[in-house]
């Protein structure tokens, strides 16, 4: 069964910004609900997991996915992905299409995915109002989640800049009044001790994703949506 979903979302940061976080797959790929990114393979894919609860059915899907396509003058970039059920009910194939573009200060990112269905897990995409409703529900709580990290970064850098002006800054001024000699200037250059250096901030650690909750949102959404366009003025009764 073959579904084209059509979303997008914005981000309150800069599309350098997103563009550079979204495309660093170890550090986005988290940041979707319920997927957990696991080790990189030869032709450059990654093998990754993804995993849905329905009430007290909860559906583990095991497959990989990797960058097709990125163009960063354009900040397009296509996304092919695959995966199926580890007990067998069936799978999934998409290729999905993001576009980065300035919104204003913000960033907004349409996305497309081309998807394709099989075996049981294709009887949840019967209703393909519901799924896409769904869909933008996730790229929602993408888009927070990203939001997170690129904020964690840019605090981050702030704090590393600040740690590598302070020690570059001699604390005797007799001796900042000298000449620098050879010595001095590779002192000054040199790195920060590896004590005041810190690792990036780590996305959080994987959740199940909770398709019940998300797809009751999304009935109340396409809900809201139909009597928005049956009462719409000037509609035609």
């Amino acid at each position: 069964m073959a579904i084209t979903i059509r979303s997008s979302f914005t981000v309150d940061a800069q599309p350098a910004d997103v563009w550079k976080t979204m495309t660093d797959i170890e550090r986005s790929a988290p940041c979707f609900p319920g997927a957990e990114l696991k080790e990189q393979q030869p032709d450059g894919s990654y093998k990754g997991g993804f995993t849905v609860k329905l009430g007290p059915l909860t559906l583990k899907f095991a497959g990989k996915f990797k960058i097709a396509d990125q163009n960063d003058a354009d900040r397009t970039v296509v996304v092919s992905a695959s995966g199926t059920d580890t007990k067998g009910r069936g799978g999934a194939d998409a290729q999905i299409n993001a576009a980065v573009a300035d919104a204003g200060g913000k960033t907004k990112v349409d996305v497309v995915s081309e998807v394709n269905l099989s075996g049981t897990v294709a009887q949840y995409g019967r209703g393909a109002g519901m799924i896409e409703a769904l869909s933008q529900q996730l790229l929602n709580q993408f888009a927070k989640n990203l939001t997170a990290l690129i904020e964690a970064d840019a605090a981050h850098d702030a704090e590393t800049t600040h740690t590598l002006v302070s020690a570059s800054v001699p604390g005797d001024t007799a001796t900042s009044a000298a000449p620098q000699t050879a010595q001095a200037a590779h002192a000054t250059a040199a790195p920060a001790p590896a004590e005041s250096r810190r690792a990036a901030p780590a996305p959080a650690p994987v959740a199940p994703l909770d398709a019940g909750a998300l797809m009751r949102k999304a009935m109340w959404q396409s809900i809201r949506n139909f009597f928005a366009r049956l009462f719409r003025p000037g509609q035609q009764h």
